[in-house]
């Protein structure tokens, strides 16, 4: 039941943050700019709060730490945050670059510098003491199916 509080908590959040985004820009005037903002952020929260709430449906608990929703509600709480402090000024969409400034600097951590600069894996014993006998054994077994004369071997040279 908990999880059901929290989404609609967050359905507050979405409608009272488009809601009031709409009534101030519309009384104080509106550009393009602010039409493709604001469609943006509403197509941001819409999705994002959807997402959460299929997962919430699908019987995933929102209040758990660390999981998927935990960032799907800070998605939520940011474009909301930096919807409302754009009605003071337009430099204040900048800040939703947080978003995938931080999903970046979490690809990184997690996923492309582990993968990079991981350390090679050791080889076990018996390869490493089987490694020169087995190329001394290529090479003597070339040198057996050499021609004689040097001349390389084809379909067409037939001795």
């Amino acid at each position: 039941s908990s999880g059901i509080n929290a989404e609609y908590g967050y359905k507050g959040v979405v409608s009272f943050t488009l809601i009031a985004y709409a009534i101030v820009r519309w009384f104080f005037g509106f550009s393009w700019f602010h039409i493709f903002m604001s469609l943006s952020a509403g197509a941001t929260l819409s999705l994002t709060y959807g997402s959460m709430s299929s997962a919430a449906n699908g019987g995933t608990d929102l209040n758990m730490e660390g999981g998927v929703t935990d960032y799907m509600k800070d998605v939520i709480l940011v474009t909301a945050g930096v919807t409302l402090l754009s009605l003071i000024s337009d430099y204040c969409w900048y800040l939703w670059l947080v978003i995938p400034l931080f999903a970046l600097a979490k690809l990184w951590t997690s996923v492309i510098k582990p993968w990079i600069f991981a350390p090679a894996p050791d080889q076990p014993e018996q390869e490493q003491q089987q490694g020169p006998r087995k190329g001394m054994r290529q090479t003597k077994q070339r040198k057996q199916a050499a021609p004689v004369g040097g001349a390389p071997m084809s379909a067409f040279n037939i001795r």
